[in-house]
């Protein structure tokens, strides 16, 4: 079978992917195959070292698989309504929030051209990734709240709460998780890299769905920036000091972050060095090389790696009065000035002398 994709106004269904036999497209795997989910989530590189390293950690730490996906060691229906939980505090608080507050907002330029940008249907490898990818978080929102409850380093009471351990380390936090996430995002896009895991996320350049266009990458993405999250979780535990509202508050800036990121809603939040934008995360949409970091683009412009928005979207050029001395491409400016005529660029010294 050969696919088409048409980015534009085709006959009988724009924006669509077609069968044609016709020498302009190119044979691809047909995205809803049980055996292409397989092989990208199993028979990949990616995947097996995340998994040689966790079964690593676990054997070196002690813990159990049972352990890892059920720290707090309940029954089978509150593991199943904590999951549940969090899927509705995801889907239904955050992005709900997105979709109620995004809209009140102007759009990104790049949205308010004649025509829709284009946006792939969702196929069985997406919502294959989405589930996996919403296990992972699970997981880790259980590994989270465990470590909230039990680490003698963070601290819990509300008399402990200090500027340096709340608003100091909610601001520490952001910098060092991104201090991380950007080299390794860059690093997602390496040649060698990138086929096996970001390539997924790439295919929206303009990705417009929230929380579905955010979570649509591969699991290994998906494990690797929950691990950045808990390695800054400990970095600024034993630096500055954490209370709990700031990992809270983190976490919330972070998920609200992500969402409003596969939007087209122009949103942007800048304080102390920090500086969040949804133009920022298009343009790496749109330029893959540009904009690695999410929120403290100080580690763009310190890998030279930053560029600013730009909509893509030409601007009409402003009316011009009609220049009389300016030839058309297809006259012979010789035979102009033989003839008495004006000549390009006479219109700066005055009248042209005709030719003798």
């Amino acid at each position: 079978k050969v696919w088409c994709i048409f980015f534009g106004d085709h006959p009988q269904q724009p924006g669509s992917v077609l069968a044609l036999p016709t020498r302009r497209c190119f044979p691809m795997k047909s995205p809803g195959s049980v055996r292409d989910a397989f092989d990208t989530l199993v028979l990949n590189p990616a995947s097996l070292f995340v998994a040689a390293v966790t079964v690593a950690l676990m054997r070196r730490s002690g813990a159990s698989l049972l352990s890892l996906l059920n720290p707090w060691g309940v029954g089978v229906l509150p593991w199943l309504a904590g999951y549940a939980a969090v899927r509705l505090s995801l889907l239904g608080f955050v992005d709900g929030l997105v979709w109620l507050v995004g809209p009140k907002l102007p759009p990104l330029p790049s949205r308010t051209g004649a025509k829709p940008v284009y946006q792939h249907a969702i196929n069985f490898l997406d919502v294959t990734y989405l589930v996996v990818n919403s296990a992972i978080e699970y997981v880790f929102a259980q590994q989270i709240f465990f470590l909230l409850w039990h680490a003698p380093f963070i601290a819990r009471a509300p008399s402990a709460v200090g500027v340096l351990n709340s608003v100091g380390a909610f601001w520490l936090l952001l910098v060092v998780d991104d201090s991380m996430y950007a080299p390794l995002h860059r690093l997602m896009h390496h040649s060698y890299v990138y086929r096996w895991v970001h390539k997924h996320h790439h295919r929206n350049t303009y990705p417009a769905r929230g929380y579905i266009d955010a979570a649509n990458e591969h699991p290994v993405e998906q494990i690797a920036a929950l691990t950045l999250h808990w390695i800054a979780v400990h970095v600024v535990a034993h630096t500055a000091g954490l209370h709990i509202v700031a990992v809270g508050a983190h976490f919330g800036f972070k998920a609200l972050g992500a969402c409003f990121n596969h939007t087209g809603f122009d949103l942007r939040v800048r304080f102390l060095g920090i500086d969040y934008s949804v133009r920022a995360h298009e343009t790496h949409h749109r330029k893959p090389q540009t904009n690695f970091a999410q929120y403290v683009m100080f580690w763009d412009r310190l890998m030279g790696t930053y560029r600013e928005y730009d909509s893509g979207i030409a601007s009409k050029p402003a009316d011009r009065p009609a220049e009389p001395d300016r030839l058309p491409a297809w006259a012979d400016s010789a035979v102009e000035a033989a003839s008495g005529r004006v000549v390009e660029g006479e219109s700066s010294r005055g009248a042209a002398t005709p030719a003798q």
